[in-house]
């Protein structure tokens, strides 16, 4: 793992990824947005599974940069595709065969998992030059989502791999249903920003407008801990949904740099398959910086480097959400390797 890139945004199109489950609503969402003032200079790729493509068709847009990949899955069939069309939009603006663009927006198909696509544009090398990851968006059906998070693992993924969450159909659903829902899926994912929209009525502040800065992280949905590093206490927030858990560290002393990097390349290096999202600024000994960490899925990202802390808050903030692991072990281990609390 290199050690330390600095997060450049000025140069880079920011992308965000919409996804969510099966009649979720994303075409509706869409056809919202891009009615909007201000949406004609991005560029629109529309993934769509099967022989057929409808959702190019159902959403009603003008915008010119408008692209389908169909037959296929962009988080697994079609990533070459999504690779290719990303460049071929770079190289069409370029010889004045489209407009210039400001973002790139993504719909996903109901099925997609957002962790390979990130991984995707934050990796390959000739689309990381030009694109910054700005947020993943998980629509989440105010009326089935709970039920579909439970019974499906690429719903529960679009959860925990998301950076916003949308719950959709609000007009259907009581406050107490609404209520109930947020608690579920922010237990799954406590760095998610919430917000609940109906018939697709998303703004583009709400989506847009969160700068990147700290990669998407709600810094202020996570638990306050102790400060001091004393064994009796309890550095870590727990939840479990079946086998998927979440596992949460905050705290103002500054951590070890070795120990901290050797534990998560032991994490990810042996159980990688385990892994759905990893989101973090660390406070570590010897640098004045936050250190921004981002994982989506089995892939590590390198380690960023920030130039302020949000609110001043010298402190670092870690979530982690895996499937199959138990939250004790974790504990123990980070404790053990990190902490050196014998």
């Amino acid at each position: 793992m290199s050690f330390l890139q600095t997060l450049d945004l000025a140069t880079k199109i920011p992308v965000t990824i919409i996804t969510g489950f099966l009649g979720s609503g994303k075409t509706t969402l869409l056809n919202h947005l891009t009615r909007q003032p201000g949406m004609e200079s991005i560029a629109l790729i529309i993934n769509e599974f099967g022989e057929i493509g409808l959702d190019n068709l159902l959403v009603e847009t003008a915008i010119e940069n408008t692209l389908l990949l169909e037959n296929g899955c962009i988080c697994c069939s079609v990533r070459g595709d999504l690779i290719d069309t990303v460049n071929d939009l770079f190289a069409k603006v370029r010889n004045d065969v489209i407009p210039d663009f400001s973002r790139i927006v993504i719909e996903t198909t109901g099925l997609a998992e957002p962790g390979p696509i990130v991984n995707t544009l934050l990796n390959e090398r000739v689309v990381a030059s030009r694109c910054r990851l700005d947020n993943v968006v998980s629509l989440i059906d105010g009326v089935q989502g709970k039920m579909q998070a439970q019974k499906y693992p690429e719903a529960m993924k679009q959860i925990t791999q998301a950076d916003i969450g949308l719950i959709t159909k609000r007009d259907l659903i009581s406050e107490a249903d609404v209520a109930a829902l947020e608690s579920f899926v922010t237990e799954i994912n406590p760095a998610l920003r919430m917000a609940e929209i109906e018939h697709g009525q998303a703004s583009l502040d709400m989506l847009f407008s969160h700068s990147n800065r700290y990669g998407g992280l709600s810094l202020s949905s996570l638990p306050d801990t102790v400060s001091a590093h004393d064994q009796s206490h309890d550095h870590s927030r727990e939840h479990r949904h079946g086998d998927v858990s979440t596992w949460s560290f905050v705290d103002s002393t500054p951590l070890d740099r070795g120990r901290l990097f050797v534990w998560l390349q032991m994490l990810y290096s042996l159980r990688a398959s385990h892994m759905l999202r990893l989101k973090g600024l660390v406070r570590l000994d010897g640098y004045s910086d936050p250190i921004l960490l981002q994982a989506v899925g089995p892939v590590l990202g390198d380690p960023l480097s920030l130039t302020e802390w949000p609110g001043d808050e010298e402190k670092t903030r870690l979530v982690l959400i895996t499937q199959g692991l138990k939250e004790s072990s974790l504990s123990l281990s980070f404790e053990r390797y990190v902490l050196a609390i014998a």
